[in-house]
């Protein structure tokens, strides 16, 4: 009997084994055949940001709680010319991130500088210590320089912005993430809400638009924990995923410029 009751033993541990295993093949495959749905619509910029946790490395420090704001990057650290550590690309190598993204200094001030060269590659930094719960307030500055021309984000063959910046809170299980993307559009209103049809496409707001402050700095603060429940219906859980940033022209195939600075997080002055 006890011989038999380890043999029983022995078989339903292998078959619990082999059930992880499954489990685990299943999300890989289901992983992998939304990174070619995704490539197969490449043509018409219509690009998700799929940001698994292990693609990140970290910046919040813990036991940051009581701070009003936390600065995630003011890129200040970084030498002129070099891409920015702890920024990964999600689409392509580093290489080729490095030919469109590099820390420019202007009057003591470094920033990231963004040129499109037609490859249309996100960069992206992980946040998983941010709880936009209580950091619920994201502020940073951008400048756009130069516009891709008829840049229209509701439309594929236009999907072009000068600047752009990825907000992702969430994300399923397979890696699929809940994207907030706030653009300055070349054409699209100001205030404009839209989301094209496919999976793990963002939901796109448009902050600023055209060319009235083209070439200059300016200051944006949203509250994405507010954006999340209106566009999601529920609060976003405590680890958020990370931001990106996509600066691009390839599906205009029109020149794409801009720069970005001072990414900060903040508690809502109301908050106690």
């Amino acid at each position: 009997m006890i011989r038999v009751g380890r043999q029983w033993s022995k078989l339903l541990h292998l078959v619990l084994v082999v059930t992880i295993l499954l489990c685990v093949t299943i999300i890989d495959f289901s992983f992998c055949a939304h990174m070619i749905f995704s490539s197969i619509h490449s043509k018409s910029s219509s690009y998700c940001l799929i940001m698994p946790n292990f693609a990140w490395s970290n910046t919040l420090q813990e036991g940051v709680s009581s701070k009003w704001s936390i600065t995630i990057d003011d890129f200040e650290k970084y030498q002129s010319g070099s891409f920015p550590g702890g920024w990964q690309p999600w689409r392509g190598n580093k290489d080729s991130a490095r030919n469109v993204y590099t820390i420019q200094k202007e009057q003591e001030n470094k920033y990231l500088r963004a040129n499109d060269d037609g490859s249309s590659i996100i960069i992206r930094k992980r946040l998983g210590n941010w709880d936009a719960n209580q950091y619920p307030i994201l502020s940073w500055r951008w400048r756009a320089r130069v516009l891709p021309e008829n840049g229209n984000e509701s439309i594929g063959p236009k999907n072009d912005s000068s600047v752009a910046v990825y907000v992702v809170l969430d994300q399923n299980f397979i890696g699929i993430p809940k994207t907030l993307k706030y653009v300055w559009s070349t054409t699209l209103p100001v205030g404009t809400y839209h989301r094209r049809e496919g999976m793990g496409r963002p939901h796109v707001i448009v902050l600023q638009s055209g060319k009235e402050k083209l070439g200059e700095w300016v200051n944006e603060s949203v509250d994405v924990y507010a954006d999340y429940v209106r566009i999601f219906g529920k609060p976003p859980p405590r680890k958020a995923v990370g931001i990106g940033v996509l600066t691009d022209g390839n599906a205009t195939g029109t020149e794409s410029q801009g720069d970005y600075d001072s990414f900060v997080i903040h508690r809502r002055f109301s908050d106690p």
